[in-house]
């Protein structure tokens, strides 16, 4: 496995990225805006969104009633009013779509909170005396798909600020690092993309985690390990995607998981599924979420997953960090 392809030294990014939360917590205490909301819209793109998936994954199951909607297009959605609490997510600063439903927002009057490292949406929030998270530059090689820790804790962060969630919550996430500090992620992902090499990535888990765990592993190994996958939950693949596999086309590993606590039907399906798939030529691949929590369980697998696309990347022979193609549509809409 050749490490000098990673040009931009993402695994020690990967090797920091526990700190984020904390570092998040410090950087974001004096953020907090005033106003009565019942519901928040998030807009964003990306890996700017991505983080809105996991805190809305979270706030459910911790028990908050806080509504979250996201908007990952140029238009506000028209049913967004003065109740409406809306965080512009852009750490480029200059994502189109996000500046779009910015100026929307701005328009109707709605109260708005950016979140970016500079560009254009902070000197719009400054202009316009909007509050701005300000995440440090970690220079131009860096990755928002990889910030995912200081937006998730910077967003946690101000809705807890403004009395929108517990305090408490900002406690649970404090506990993060430690948490992943106890469980060898790095040498289990590697293990793992050794078993994945040379086959399509399915990504699956329950319902329960498809948009904040299922989903963005899948999108790191399309933007790190530069490959094709795809994800879908239980137990709603069982009505339609596993027959696909009747007839294969390709090589496939499913990286099913699970969490111990789910319902014992879903836990039936995953096992006789993973059989069913196996008898096929499927690859399987099982992880058991590990963690008192869903907030525990979701980064346990979200940071496992950061670690077998980038040494999938590795045994690939690409450059992790790069998203070339992104960079070309980005120019050629421009």
């Amino acid at each position: 496995m050749d490490k000098s392809i990673d040009k931009s030294n993402l695994n020690k990014t990967l090797q920091d990225f526990p700190q984020q939360f904390t570092d998040a917590l410090r950087f974001t205490k004096e953020i907090r805006t005033l106003g009565e909301f019942d519901e928040v819209l998030v807009c964003g793109m990306g890996g700017s969104a991505l983080p809105a998936d996991i805190l809305a994954t979270y706030l459910t199951a911790a028990g908050e009633k806080l509504p979250i909607r996201i908007c990952r297009d140029y238009t506000l959605p028209s049913t967004a009013n003065n109740q409406t609490l809306v965080l512009a997510s852009s750490y480029s600063g200059n994502t189109e779509e996000t500046l779009s439903a910015f100026a929307q927002a701005r328009k109707r009057g709605l109260q708005v909170v950016g979140f970016s490292k500079g560009g254009e949406l902070l000197d719009l929030c400054r202009a316009n005396n909007y509050p701005c998270v300000v995440y440090p530059d970690l220079g131009p090689d860096f990755q928002p798909r990889y910030a995912s820790g200081y937006a998730f804790a910077a967003m946690a962060s101000v809705l807890a600020h403004t009395g929108l969630i517990k305090e408490e919550r900002l406690l649970e996430i404090a506990a993060l690092p430690d948490f992943l500090a106890r469980y060898q992620l790095a040498k289990q992902g590697e293990e793992a993309a050794k078993q994945v090499k040379g086959s399509i990535p399915l990504v699956y888990s329950s319902e329960k985690y498809l948009t904040s765990l299922a989903r963005i592993i899948k999108i790191k190994f399309n933007e790190s390990s530069k490959t094709q996958s795809f994800f879908n939950a239980f137990p709603e693949l069982n009505h339609n995607e596993m027959i696909g596999f009747t007839n294969l086309l390709s090589r496939y590993t499913a990286l099913i998981f699970f969490d111990p606590a789910e319902h014992p039907q879903t836990l039936k399906r995953m096992r006789i599924t993973a059989d069913l798939l196996r008898q096929k030529g499927v690859n399987l691949l099982n992880f058991e979420l590990q963690g008192e929590s869903t907030l525990q369980k979701i980064f346990y697998g979200l940071y496992l997953g950061d670690w077998i696309a980038y040494y999938l990347a590795l045994l690939n022979g690409v450059d992790p960090t790069p998203v070339a193609m992104v960079e070309e549509l980005k120019a050629k809409l421009k």
